[in-house]
């Protein structure tokens, strides 16, 4: 399928390395690169050098960075079936096997449709007297005068959260391993998609990062698989992630096997936490260097909220909360690059740009987000940017950080709910100031973290009550 709406538009790119193309400079600082190539038009060439070409038996190979909401759309939705997705590192495909990350065709919408109900609609305002009786007892525990790392604060408690929804129990001792691993595994996949060599370099060669992962690997597994033994010796009706696998079947009817329950888990686990907490301590940064938008939560929260615990019934009416949530998103997308998609026959973009067969196509929404054609002034904080007014006359797809299409994350509207509620929560308890004014950039693993720990100063709004801390 091809678009013929548009005259043939040619395709430039960056000067990069004949011998390495990209990599070396995309290593060293990916966030720029990406924003640079915005100079060279919507459809960008980004050559991938003349040793990928010898490795990929291609002659000319590159990705193609879409930097247009129309050609987007046609990848990701319009045209969708004639891309699929590229492999992906090994240790990526080892950390989530045959999840639904990455299914393809109908498996994938079979996993899909499985999960659905668990992370829409009234399933998920179930969770948020948890979430917020969570987020209480952690705030209430940070003392005046001894800063906390936010960063590390949010992870433990998104982290406590997600493993409650996935397995009906709190999580122990274990929470400091699964973190450990989490950040090596990020690492480690960050160092693949940057050097081809490292891609080709085999996990059993005993390097320092290789010998870290594999053991936080195997020991994030054993954590699991031993949960779903567990489970399968004493079944329970609970209305958990894990509950759901363990009384699903496969295409044949036959009961799912431990390896692809763990895998599903292991994703969840994984993008159910991570992205949260790094979009919320962008959050609280941002907040802490902005006075103003700081005041107008505090009326809206002391409005909605008062001296009592968040409800999903008040997530409608926090609206300027959500303006907030929506621009720190727009600002730090914790998907800062989508899996690369590669077309299956030539293809005719919206924007008059051809793509060859097998092109590489690069997804960005930091990339998108940050285009001052549509976000004025796009490095600047302003939540204003999402009313209700000023979001109608943007384009469709120009603002992305859940993805979209057939592949839109399965965890937006929990991410949302979670993210409003732990900001309700907290900002009605506690302000935040960063003591280190200097500025933090971002640090783009697998999420968009930021570089340095986020030291943060607690000042007490009001009296906590009484709240019931049962979870």
């Amino acid at each position: 399928m091809t678009n013929n709406a548009r005259q043939f538009v040619p395709i430039t790119g960056p000067p990069v390395s004949r011998w390495f193309g990209f990599f070396s400079e995309f290593r060293r600082d990916s966030l720029g690169f990406l924003l640079r190539c915005h100079a060279y038009g919507d459809v960008v060439k980004i050559p991938m050098g003349r040793i990928a070409g010898l490795l990929l038996r291609n002659p000319d190979p590159a990705m193609y960075l879409l930097n247009h909401p129309g050609d987007v759309r046609h990848v990701l939705v319009a045209n969708q079936d004639n891309y699929t997705k590229a492999p992906v590192p090994p240790v990526e495909s080892r950390i989530f096997g045959q999840g639904v990350l990455h299914a393809e065709g109908a498996a994938h919408h079979r996993q899909r449709r499985l999960f659905l109900p668990f992370f829409h609609g009234d399933h998920v305002h179930s969770y948020a007297g948890l979430i917020a009786q969570k987020t209480a007892v952690l705030a209430d525990g940070w003392q005046k005068g001894i800063p906390i790392d936010i960063g590390r604060e949010m992870t433990q408690l998104t982290l406590s959260i997600i493993w409650r929804l996935l397995f009906g129990q709190d999580i122990g001792s274990e929470a400091v391993e699964v973190t450990q691993a989490i950040t090596t595994g990020q690492r480690l996949i960050k160092k693949q998609y940057d050097s081809l060599f490292a891609r080709m370099l085999p996990l059993w060669i005993p390097m320092g990062d290789h010998r870290e992962f594999s053991h936080g690997h195997r020991r994030m597994n054993s954590i699991i698989l031993q949960l779903i033994q567990d489970r399968r010796a004493k079944p329970q009706h609970s209305h958990d992630v894990l509950s759901l696998l363990l009384d699903a079947t496969d295409v044949d009817g036959q009961p799912l096997g431990d390896d692809y329950i763990r895998d599903e888990l292991t994703t969840f686990l994984l993008a159910g936490h991570e992205t949260t907490a790094s979009a919320l301590t962008w959050t609280w940064l941002l907040l802490s260097q902005s006075p103003t938008v700081r005041a107008r939560l505090a009326d809206e929260l002391a409005a909605v909220v008062g001296d009592r615990l968040p409800t999903a019934a008040d997530i409608p009416r926090l609206r300027y909360t959500k303006m907030i949530w929506d621009e720190t998103l727009r600002l730090y997308p914790p998907a800062w690059l989508l899996h690369t998609r590669v077309s299956r026959s030539e293809d005719r973009l919206p924007s008059g740009a051809r793509l060859p067969s097998g092109a590489r196509v690069f997804l960005s929404p930091w990339s998108l987000q940050r285009d001052p054609r549509w976000f004025p002034d796009p490095d600047r904080f302003d939540p204003d940017r999402f009313s209700e007014d000023t979001t109608m006359h943007r384009p469709a797809f120009c603002y992305i950080p859940f993805g979209g299409g057939a592949r839109r994350c399965l965890g937006e509207s929990l991410a949302e709910m979670e993210g409003l509620m732990i900001m309700a929560t907290v900002a009605s308890r506690v302000r935040l100031s960063a003591i280190d004014a200097k500025p933090i950039l971002p640090e783009p693993l697998m999420t968009l973290r930021p570089g340095i720990p986020v030291q943060m100063r607690v000042e007490r709004v009001c009296s906590p009550e009484l709240y019931s801390t049962e979870t």
